[in-house]
């Protein structure tokens, strides 16, 4: 049987000193291979006694987080503030929830996207969990600015599905001062999203951050993509139709809002929410590249890098799915998220301008 490491889902070879984990990707999640990755505490006790430990750390949905740090014995311990990682177990309600996440992290780091540094440790057990490296410390541990997009808009927690992509990226453009490469990064996870059929990227799924030394208003960059998972993996056979379901927001925003069909713009419009659906949606019932591609347009990028990174999917397609089939995910995850991405990218592969 082949063994994969539990960072970089890479073929073991050779002598590890953390059995399980490719030294250099260990070192780049913990900074050393002096760092147990077996936590000192198992599943049931974490949630036990996490209650003490996670003041100021928000639960999202339902899944339970914990800051941990490593200790003067190096091993990972939970703290109250200052941790260094953020630890999540899978819920119960979402088994194998963690090894998920891991797979669609790797993904996105696979085609370029600047990724949170992630992995696989194991509660005392045997389970595995979560775990990610903080981005929001410099160098030297201070404190940087960011902002997810719903404190950027001001709006409450709960309306963080109430915009469309084109909004997102419209206030990217503002408060970077129009940097593109941070909106075009920003088109790149939303395709990213649809491709792994993740219908739960949200608004507070994009932060923007400030670096060290910045002291004017705008920010530089997107922080690193998180929160990444394959949501269609989950979905029982009763719940499965095509595999060419929609995102968590819609994807162009409706100018007019009028409710009518434009013949002139080839768009259509849908009367219950905000958003655009493109003739070819129509046509088609699910999104294509060319809405990518739209997306893009509205929000003044270049076509090409656009159209670049959807035959980048393409051109990954196998490494994509195989680095599915070396996580650690169950089978039958494996097989759903495989199934998705395959039919995702036939779908982006459509960029005509006319049907």
């Amino acid at each position: 049987m082949t063994n994969y490491c539990k960072i970089s889902l890479k073929k073991l070879r050779g002598q590890q000193v953390r059995e399980g984990y490719h030294n250099a990707a260990f070192k780049n999640v913990f900074g050393s291979t002096k760092v147990n990755p077996c936590l000192p505490f198992s599943r049931a006790e974490f949630f036990q006694s996490s209650r003490q430990h996670i003041q100021g750390m928000s639960i999202s949905g339902v899944q339970q987080k914990l800051s941990l740090k490593e200790s003067e014995q190096h091993t990972l311990i939970a703290v109250a503030e200052g941790g260094e990682y953020i630890l999540k177990p899978s819920p119960e309600s979402y088994p194998y929830a963690a090894e998920n996440e891991h797979a669609a992290m790797q993904v996105s780091q696979l085609l370029g996207i600047d990724t949170a540094r992630c992995g696989l440790v194991s509660f005392d057990g045997g389970e595995l969990a979560y775990i990610t490296k903080r981005f929001d410390r410099g160098d030297g541990g201070a404190k940087l600015h960011q902002e997810d997009l719903v404190q950027c808009f001001d709006l409450p927690s709960d309306d963080k599905y109430s915009l469309t992509y084109e909004e997102a990226g419209k206030r990217i453009q503002e408060v970077t001062g129009g940097k593109q490469a941070a909106v075009l990064d920003f088109v790149r996870r939303v395709m990213l999203a649809y491709m792994m059929g993740n219908d739960d990227l949200h608004l507070k799924n994009f932060s923007v951050q400030r670096l060290a030394g910045n002291t004017g208003h705008h920010y530089d960059k997107l922080t690193p993509n998180y929160d990444c998972l394959f949501c269609d993996a989950f979905k029982t056979a009763a719940e499965e139709t095509t595999g060419m379901g929609l995102l968590a927001l819609g994807l162009l925003l409706d100018k007019d809002g009028d409710g009518l069909f434009h013949e002139k713009s080839d768009e259509a419009v849908d009367k219950e929410s905000d958003e655009y659906f493109s003739e070819r949606f129509t046509y088609y019932g699910y999104y294509t590249g060319y809405d990518f591609l739209e997306l893009g347009r509205r929000l003044s990028l270049p076509e090409k890098p656009v159209r670049s990174f959807i035959n980048k999917l393409n051109s990954h397609q196998k490494k994509i799915t195989d680095l599915i089939a070396h996580s650690f995910m169950p089978e039958a995850m494996k097989v759903s998220a495989t199934a998705t991405v395959n039919v995702r990218i036939k779908a982006l592969q459509v960029t005509d301008e006319s049907l």
